[in-house]
C-alpha cells in the first residue's frame, strides 16, 4: 500500500516541478527519480522527500528555495491523497496524506482480511527451494534447524507473492558419509554383543544415537547378523540406519512445522543413471579431460583457479556430479527458478555448483543459492556449547524444542525456536541465547509479539461482554483520527504488504519478523495511551475498535507466514 502512495506521490512532485520550471520559479532541470525517506513522528508528516536537496547542485539554487518552489506548485486542491504539504529543515517536503488515506488503509485490511499483504507478483512462475537436506547420519541439529525455519518462511512468503514454491528436501543416501555411517554401526553392534578392541573408523559418527540404533536391532534380531560376510552386515546397517534416522529427522521437522512437499533421494538418482548422463554432457561438450586415472571438469573455463575431479581413479563419482545431476532433475520437473538453502561448511561448493549449473546450460539466474550461517548455542552462563555431529557433541532441534517446552510450554516451544532463528539475517551468525528464549516476559521479543495480538483478541471479547456492537465503517469515521499513537501505527499498518513483498524477493524473512516487533511495539504504546473501550464518545470506540482489527489482522498474517502461533491468550 505505501509503496502505491509513493508513486503516486512521485508523480504529483514530478507535476509540481514542471509546473515550478514552466512558471520560471526553478531553472530548468533533469529530475532523478524521487526519493523518500520516513519522518520521524506523524506530526512532522506522513511521508518526506528530499528531492530538493537532490536538484540542488545542478539548479544551483538552495534546497530550502527550491522545496518552497515544488511545494507551492503542489495541487492540492486536486489530490484526494495528500491534506498538507511543509518544508522543514534545510528543504526536505514533509507530506501529510489525508484523512480518507487513513480510512482506505483500514477498509482495506478488513476486507482483505487473511489476504492482507498478498499478491500476484510472481504471477505463478515455479519455483523450487531446497533447504535442510541433512545427511541421514543422525538427527537434526540446531543448525539445521534455522535453515528449517528460514527455508519454510520463505516459501511461506513466495507463495503469498504469487509464486508457486514448494519445499524439497535432498537426502544424501549414497556415497562415502552413509558408507562410514553402516560401519559406525556395526563396530557399537558387535561392541554391545561383548566384542573388544573396536574403534569407530576415520570419517565415522561417534554420538550415543548410534549406540541407541544398534541396541534396538540386537532387541530385535538378536546376534544374527554375526553370522553374515562383514561387508554385507555393514551393507544392511548402512540402509536400517538410513531408514531409521531418516524417520527421525522427518518427525523432528514435523514436530518444528516443516512440512516438505517432495523427498529426493540421491540414491535414486544414481540408480536412475543421472549423473551418466551428466558426464556424458559434459564429455559431448569438451569439458572433460582424463589426467592421472582420474577424470577431470575444465573449471578453469569457468574463471575458475583449477579444474576438478569429478569421477577418481577407482570409477567412483565426487560428489559434484549427483549434485549436477540433481540439479538438473529440478530444471527438467519445470521449475523456472531453483533456490537452494545451504550450510556454511558448502560455502566452497557454491561457485563449483554455479558453474556446473552454466554448464548444462541452465541459466545464468536459474539458480540460487544461500548459505545459512551458523548457529551457536549459547548457555545460561554466556558460554559458547561447542558441537559436532562426527564427534557426538552437538545440540539436536529435539533437544532444544523439549528445553524450551518445560521452560515456557509445550504450546510456545517451536514458536520461540522459530522466531529466535529467524530474527537475523541468513547471512549472519546467530548467538542461540537460551536464557532468553526461556524468560517467559516481554523481554523475550517473540512473547512480546504475541501478547500483542492476545491483547487484540481480548479487546475484542470484552467489547462482546459490555455489548457494544461494531458500526460498518465509512470515510467520516476517519476524521476522528488524529492522535500520533494512531497515526503511527496506521502508517505501520501500510508498509506491511511492501515488507512481504521484499522479504520474499530479498529471501530475508528476518525484514517480516522485524516489521511484526515494531508493530507490536507501536501497539502497546498506543494501548498504554488510549482508552479502547469508552462508553462516553462511542464514534471514538467504533475507530479505535477497527484499528485494533487491523493490528490483531496484519499480526495474525505475518506470524503465521513466519510459521509462529498467533494465540487469542496469553
Amino acid at each position: 500500500m505505501i509503496s502505491e502512495v509513493r508513486n503516486q506521490i512521485k508523480g504529483i512532485l514530478q507535476d509540481a516541478i514542471n509546473a515550478a520550471i514552466q512558471s520560471g520559479d526553478l531553472p530548468h532541470v533533469n529530475t532523478p527519480d524521487i526519493p523518500f525517506s520516513p519522518t520521524k513522528a506523524p506530526e512532522h508528516g506522513d511521508i518526506a522527500s528530499p528531492i530538493a536537496l537532490s536538484l540542488a547542485k545542478t539548479a544551483k539554487t538552495s534546497p530550502r528555495k527550491i522545496a518552497d518552489a515544488i511545494a507551492s506548485h503542489v495541487q492540492l486542491e486536486e489530490s484526494f491523497l495528500i491534506r498538507k504539504v511543509e518544508v522543514a529543515g534545510p528543504g526536505f517536503i514533509n507530506i501529510y496524506l489525508s484523512k480518507l488515506w487513513v480510512y482506505n488503509v483500514l477498509k482495506t485490511i478488513k476486507e482483505a482480511g487473511a489476504n492482507f499483504g498478498h499478491s500476484n507478483h510472481g504471477e505463478g512462475i515455479r519455483v523450487q527451494v531446497e533447504f535442510v537436506s541433512a545427511n541421514p547420519t543422525g538427527p537434526i541439529n540446531i543448525v539445521s534447524g534455522r535453515a528449517a525455519a528460514v527455508g519454510d518462511a520463505l516459501v511461506n512468503l513466495l507463495n503469498a507473492v504469487g509464486y508457486e514454491a514448494i519445499r524439497e528436501y535432498y537426502v544424501n543416501d549414497a556415497g562415502g558419509q552413509v558408507e562410514n555411517l553402516g560401519a559406525s554401526i556395526d563396530v557399537r553392534y558387535r561392541e554391545l554383543l561383548g566384542q573388544g578392541g573396536l574403534e569407530i573408523p576415520d570419517g565415522g559418527y561417534h554420538g550415543t544415537y548410534l549406540v541407541n540404533l544398534a541396541q534396538s536391532i540386537i532387541d530385535e534380531s538378536g546376534a544374527e547378523y554375526l553370522q553374515i560376510d562383514d561387508t554385507e552386515r555393514i551393507a544392511v546397517f548402512r540402509d536400517l540406519g538410513i531408514e531409521r534416522l531418516l524417520a527421525v529427522q522427518k518427525a523432528t521437522l514435523e514436530r518444528f512445522g516443516v512440512h516438505f512437499d517432495i523427498w529426493s533421494s540421491e540414491k535414486a538418482l544414481r540408480e536412475n543413471g543421472k549423473p551418466g548422463e551428466i558426464i556424458k554432457v559434459f564429455r559431448e561438450r569438451g569439458y572433460l579431460y582424463e589426467a592421472d586415472g582420474a577424470t577431470w571438469f575444465r573449471m578453469t573455463d569457468f574463471g575458475d583457479s583449477k579444474d576438478c575431479v569429478v569421477i577418481k581413479s577407482d570409477g567412483e563419482y565426487t560428489y559434484f556430479v549427483p549434485d549436477a545431476a540433481y540439479h538438473r532433475d529440478k530444471f527438467e520437473r519445470g521449475f523456472v527458478k531453483a533456490i537452494d538453502l545451504l550450510g556454511p561448511d558448502h560455502q566452497g561448493h557454491v561457485e563449483h555448483l554455479k558453474h556446473f549449473v552454466e554448464a548444462l546450460g541452465l541459466g545464468d539466474d536459474w539458480l540460487e543459492v544461500w548459505i545459512i550461517q551458523q548457529v551457536n548455542l549459547i548457555d545460561a552462563e554466556g558460554n559458547r556449547i561447542e558441537m559436532s555431529k562426527r564427534s557426538g557433541q552437538f545440540y539436536t532441534l529435539d533437544s532444544l524444542i523439549d528445553e524450551l517446552a518445560e521452560a515456557v510450554d509445550d504450546r510456545f516451544a517451536v514458536d520461540v525456536a522459530r522466531y529466535f532463528f529467524l530474527m537475523r539475517s541468513n547471512t549472519s551468525h546467530l548467538d542461540f541465547d537460551l536464557h532468553l528464549a526461556v524468560t517467559q516476559a516481554n523481554e523475550n521479543p517473540v512473547f512480546y509479539v504475541q501478547y500483542a495480538h492476545a491483547r487484540c483478541c481480548s479487546i475484542f471479547r470484552e467489547m462482546e461482554n459490555q455489548g457494544i456492537a461494531q458500526t460498518e465503517m465509512d470515510e467520516g469515521i476517519a476524521e476522528h483520527i488524529d492522535d500520533p499513537e494512531s497515526l503511527r501505527l496506521i502508517r505501520h499498518l501500510a508498509e506491511y504488504p511492501e515488507v512481504v513483498l521484499n522479504s520474499a524477493e530479498k529471501r530475508e524473512p528476518h525484514r517480516l519478523t522485524h516489521y511484526v516487533f515494531e508493530l507490536a511495539g507501536l501497539f502497546h504504546g498506543f494501548y498504554n495511551e488510549h482508552r479502547v473501550l469508552d462508553p462516553s464518545n462511542s464514534h471514538l470506540t467504533q475507530v479505535r475498535l477497527m484499528l485494533v482489527g487491523a493490528v490483531q489482522t496484519v499480526l495474525r498474517n505475518g506470524l503465521t507466514l513466519l510459521g509462529i502461533s498467533a494465540p487469542k491468550s496469553m
